[in-house]
């Protein structure tokens, strides 16, 4: 039965369907991937269905685009969108004012006869001012006048009869390439007109404020107009062509995957719907500049050059561009006479070293040497292949290049591991595009906007390159300092979480977790202890900080820009900090006065209200010195304004510093030296710092473990979530800086890594408990004491742990008792740098050398049962212990003159003991007594 619907006349059915179908469009609808879309869409990046570049949105439906002389449309929409002023005729689009559309060998063209397709007569090429003709009907071509990548138009519908006068247009491939040319106004004045170009950056269309004479073939009346044209061809180059039986002379290939293109110089390209054979990135960027070779012998021969200086457009004007050396693998700036030439030709160093990189590299760009020009040289079969850093891998160049003379023909090219890893970089420029990247943390590609120029190598056109390059690229643990360790395939070595394949960490390195996956880590003691290194050559040379174990000191050396060790800081602050060189509990300088000397206190008052009262060691020159010096505020560090510093280095530095106004971390450019302390080298560690600015040293803010939002709290002060709204181990404070309370305090889980009534001191950098080397000076903060930890299963199980602030326990942290002094001393000093068995400054076996903040000393602890000997001394008459010497009884004779080695010290007698000790010195136990302040 014949449907009613389908006897309306054609305009009255074109009406019906376009009022249904706008009821129910797919334009604009959610989905996650294209084919929730249907016909003619696709998802776009903000998981809306949106249409190819072959159809137009009509009514939130996107119908199929029709190019002129075709048939198949019903709506006029779908023939304007590829020519402005084409409509649809009983099926079929048809030209503005009813003109035949002209045949090219890219296809069919709407024309004023007489005109080039675009802007008129303004594209024609000229020879001394003068329009060049081409000859030879439909079949004539414009090669032979030095015309490549041009097509022969003529001024009617039919160049085989009548003479016509014959002229050449840019191509469309030529035309989609030209830079933005806004024209000019005449001397009489006129109207600016709201034209598009085709930016060949991006490959988007972009609008031209057009002055309405002059400009190029790059020049558009409609967006629509400049995305039918530029994108339904090859990127750059022209498409490979074929011989027509009839009529024209040519006529594209295409082809499907890897079949059709028979050429080594093309490759089978989607665009849209179709696949053509586009020219390959080698062919582009070779001397022939994507011109086959026997179209250049019609016009002469190859130019002498690795570029085309072109036609001179009769401006008397050159213009600078860019080519790509294949001799030299890299890209040099030419004089371009204003027309012809071929497609080696570039607007930008930028541009045209990033298009040709992918000769020579799958992503990213070659390493450069120390000059910052050359591609570095490396052979991939011998011994210079380890010329490259562990970040990149030599691959060959295919023979066509030649370093020096030395037979080398290899780049160094980034590693999918290295590129992957990238962050997202949107650039520095204003023309904006659509791009994919690796997220290393989701390991998905996303969709992002790119500007144009700069950003980096994760930065792919497609979601489907991306997913292929990044597929197998594992994500690199973000260590506080250094890089994770990897096996000798070059994948991070996985340390934790229920992965099957995870390890334990060699010896200098921890487990640790950055918030998304588990890596090896170098421990802070092994990376203070190590030599710098200069690493390997990856461009200029730069100026970088490093650690001095020896002077105790942070040192500048040069460093290659690649490899290298841990020891590597940007800033002298960032070294002194990890390092602990004179550095304050939350890092930062001390309080100095006017003569430099370091400010000495013992309460708050005598700071400035900025600072704080804390112990600090330091390295005087001659030992370690720990004393209770003022030290900076959180709250002031981060209520302190941008400070970019002086220049001391030919680079600048990307930092970030917290805007107190915005309450955000915002970056910014550093110059390497001086500035303020308001300057961290991470968004994470800037906003880990600053949101817990109203925290006491070594505490931090609690977060919601979704979505990482600070846990507010109603009663500053109090701790627990009854109190104050706070998890357990965590207690309410009020943050001035941020305006809210805020929790303060360590997780219960990190607590179980100190003993019982002990906290970690947990960095406000990298919200992690701080490390330690035992008997190591200074490894501790002021306050806290390196203790072994049985609750970690790190190789490096100590941690940083606070000291009571009673003295109830005899000076020592919980759990441990003092070891006696020497002659009836009630604490035994030390030295925590001096050997366990050192006689004047060692502590002894199972014992510790502890920092004591009552006495200002090092004293040596120890647990109960390792520390007393057992009391053999008679019972009578009470109290009386043992005096130790070096660990032992104090052996003694009664008869034994006083002062005498074998007498006993004041205050003590040579008793004894009825067992097989014999003689020994007893004293009787001072009990609750305290040593004097020394």
């Amino acid at each position: 039965m014949i449907s009613p619907i389908s006897l309306l006349p054609f305009f009255i059915l074109s009406s019906y369907l376009t009022t249904v179908l706008s009821q129910h469009g797919t334009v604009g609808r959610p989905c996650e991937v294209s084919t929730d879309c249907g016909t003619g869409n696709y998802c776009a990046g903000n998981k809306r269905c949106a249409c190819l570049t072959t159809y137009v949105e009509i009514d939130s439906y996107c119908w199929r685009k029709i190019n002129p002389g075709e048939s198949g449309c019903t709506q006029n929409r779908q023939c304007e969108s590829v020519w402005p002023g084409a409509y649809c005729r009983s099926g079929e689009c048809r030209c503005a004012n009813n003109q035949p559309p002209f045949r090219t060998r890219d296809g069919l063209v709407c024309l004023n006869y007489g005109f080039c397709p675009l802007n008129g007569n303004n594209p024609k090429f000229r020879i001394e001012n003068q329009v060049q003709q081409c000859y030879g009907g439909a079949d004539a071509t414009c090669e032979a006048i030095g015309a490549l990548a041009y097509d022969c138009i003529c001024d009617s519908d039919d160049c085989t009869v009548n003479n016509p006068i014959s002229f050449c247009c840019p191509s469309r491939a030529f035309a989609c390439i030209q830079p933005p040319n806004e024209g000019y106004t005449p001397p009489g004045g006129g109207t600016t007109l709201n034209h598009w170009y085709h930016d060949p950056i991006t490959g988007e269309c972009r609008e031209l404020k057009y002055q309405g004479y002059g400009g190029n073939a790059n020049n558009f009346q409609t967006k629509d107009h400049c995305e039918s044209y530029c994108k339904q061809t090859c990127s750059r180059g022209l498409p490979l062509y074929r011989d027509r039986t009839t009529g024209v002379k040519q006529e594209p290939v295409y082809c499907q995957g890897d079949q059709g293109c028979n050429n080594p110089n093309y490759v089978c390209t989607s665009m849209g719907t179709l696949q053509q054979c586009c020219p390959t990135y080698l062919h582009i960027c070779s001397r022939n500049g994507a011109i086959p070779t026997e179209v250049y012998n019609t016009a002469g021969g190859l130019p002498s050059d690795y570029f085309d200086v072109g036609i001179p457009d009769g401006s008397g004007n050159t213009y600078p561009r860019f080519h790509y050396d294949s001799r030299e693998g890299r890209c040099i700036q030419f004089s371009y006479l204003g027309q012809g030439g071929n497609f080696n030709n570039f607007l930008s160093q930028d541009h045209c070293e990033k298009f040709c990189s992918r000769i020579l590299c799958s992503a990213g760009e070659p390493l450069k040497d120390s000059s910052g020009e050359r591609n570095m040289e490396c052979s991939p079969t011998g011994s210079s292949a380890s010329a490259c850093p562990s970040t990149h891998s030599c691959e060959s160049t295919g023979g066509s290049t030649t370093f020096g003379g030395l037979g080398l023909k290899g780049v160094c090219c980034p590693r999918p591991q290295y590129v992957c890893k990238l962050p997202r970089e949107q650039g520095n420029c204003g023309t904006y595009s659509n791009r994919w990247w690796f997220n290393a943390k989701t390991g998905n590609c996303e969709e992002f906007i790119y500007s144009g120029c700069q950003g980096n190598a994760n930065n792919f056109d497609s979601y489907k390159e991306c997913q292929d390059y990044c597929r197998d690229a594992r994500s690199e643990p973000q260590c506080i300092q250094g890089t994770a360790l990897t096996d000798s395939n070059g994948n991070f070595i996985i340390c934790g979480g229920s992965t099957a394949a995870s390890t334990t960490c060699p010896a200098n390195h921890y487990c640790y977790y950055d918030g998304t996956t588990y890596g090896c880590c170098p421990t802070q003691a092994y990376t203070c202890s190590l030599s710098y290194k200069t690493g390997a050559t990856c461009g200029p040379a730069v100026t970088r900080w490093y650690y001095d174990s020896t002077t105790r000191t942070c040192q500048t050396y040069s460093f290659n820009g690649c490899d290298g060790n841990s020891n590597n800081f940007a800033t002298q602050q960032d070294c002194k900090d990890y390092c602990r060189v004179e550095s304050c509990p939350d890092g930062g300088e001390v309080w100095k006065e006017p003569n430099g000397a370091a400010r000495a206190c013992t309460s708050n008052r005598q700071c400035p209200s900025t600072h704080y009262c804390t112990p600090v060691t330091t390295w005087t020159g001659t030992v370690y010195q720990t004393k209770s010096l003022c030290c900076p505020s959180k709250n002031f560090v981060c209520s302190q304004p941008r400070d970019v510093g002086v220049r001391c280095s030919s680079t600048r530095i990307s930092r970030w510093y917290f805007n107190a106004d915005s309450k955000t971390c915002t970056t910014f450019e550093y110059n390497g030296c001086e500035g303020n302390r308001n300057n961290f080298a991470t968004q994470k560690a800037c906003q880990n710092y600053c949101l817990s600015e109203a925290c006491p040293p070594g505490t931090v803010v609690a977060k919601e473990a979704d979505a990482g939002r600070l846990v507010s709290c109603s009663n500053p002060g109090g701790s627990g979530r009854v109190s104050g709204g706070c998890p357990e181990g965590y207690s309410c404070y009020s943050s001035p800086l941020l305006d809210q309370n805020v929790c303060c305090g360590a997780s219960t889980e990190l607590q179980s890594l100190c003993p019982t009534q002990s906290t970690p001191f947990i960095s406000a950098l990298s919200l992690q408990p701080m490390q330690c080397t035992p008997n190591v000076d200074g490894a501790c903060p002021g306050n806290f004491f390196c203790w072994f930890s049985t609750a970690s299963s790190s190789v490096n199980a100590f941690y940083c742990c606070r000291s009571p602030d009673s003295v109830d326990t005899g000076f020592c942290p919980p759990q441990l008792v003092p070891v006696p002094g020497d002659g009836g001393a009630q604490y035994r000093y030390c030295s925590p740098s001096a050997p366990a068995n050192d006689a004047i400054q060692g502590c002894g076996p199972n014992r510790h050398c502890q920092f004591s903040t009552n006495l200002e000393r090092y004293i040596c602890c120890g647990l109960e049962s390792d520390v007393r000997l057992p009391n053999v001394c008679p019972p009578q008459p009470a109290n009386l212990v043992p005096v130790e010497l070096a660990g032992n009884y104090r052996s003694c004779n009664p008869y034994a003159r006083t002062g005498t080695p074998q007498s006993c010290p004041d205050n003590s007698a040579c008793l004894y003991t009825g067992q097989e000790n014999g003689f020994i010195c007893c004293r009787v136990q001072l009990g609750g007594a305290t040593e004097p302040k020394i």
